[in-house]
C-alpha cells in the first residue's frame, strides 16, 4: 500500500542504522493525546497489529505527490514557521505491506479526539471510512497507522518544503 509520512529528519538515519523504527511515548506531541493514542493501539491490536505497548506511527494513504496536499497536511499538523523548523522534517514515500497498516478516517479521528479532550458525548471511535474520503483534500483524508516503520518500505526521502499557499 502506498503511503507517505512526515517524520523528524533523524528517522531516515535511524532506519538506515537499525532497519526499523517504532513509536515512543516520550515523542508524542502532547501527553494529553495518550488516551486517544491508546485507543488507536487497542483497535490495532484487535485487528492483529501489535504495537508492543508503544504508540503507532502515523502516515497518510497514497503516494508522496510532492505537491501542496502533502505540505499543507504537514503544516496543519506540525505548524513549522521558519526555514529551520521545516529543516527538522522529512517526507518519506512508502510502500508498506497491507497487513501491517490500519486505515481510518482522519475526520472521525478528530471528532474522537475532541470528545476525549472536551468530555462531550460518548468516547467511542467510529473506525469506518467513507468512500469520498479517499483522495479528499488535506485535513479530510484517510490516515494510516503502523506498529513500526521498516527500511525496505521506504521508496524515497525528501525535505519537507513550505506550501505555495
Amino acid at each position: 500500500m502506498r503511503l507517505w509520512t512526515v517524520q523528524h529528519r533523524a528517522v531516515p538515519e535511524a532506519l538506515a542504522a537499525a532497519g526499523e523504527v517504532t513509536g515512543d511515548w516520550g515523542r508524542v506531541l502532547s501527553p494529553s493525546y495518550r488516551p486517544a493514542y491508546e485507543e488507536m493501539t487497542a483497535e490495532m491490536a484487535r485487528r492483529g497489529l501489535d504495537c508492543a505497548g508503544r504508540p503507532p506511527l502515523w502516515a497518510w494513504h497514497g503516494p508522496d505527490t510532492r505537491d501542496d496536499r502533502v505540505a499543507l497536511t504537514a503544516e496543519l499538523l506540525l505548524n513549522p514557521a521558519t526555514p529551520q523548523e521545516y529543516e527538522r522534517y522529512a517526507v518519506l514515500d512508502l510502500d508498506v505491506p497491507d497487513e501491517v497498516v490500519m486505515l481510518s478516517s482522519y475526520a472521525r479521528w478528530n471528532d474522537f479526539m475532541e470528545t476525549i479532550f472536551l468530555g462531550r458525548g460518548s468516547p467511542a471511535m467510529d473506525w469506518s471510512i467513507d468512500a469520498e474520503e479517499y483522495g479528499a483534500p488535506a485535513g479530510f483524508r484517510v490516515q494510516a497507522c503502523l506498529p513500526r516503520l521498516a527500511a525496505p518500505w521506504v521508496l524515497g526521502v525528501r525535505p519537507l518544503e513550505p506550501s505555495e499557499g
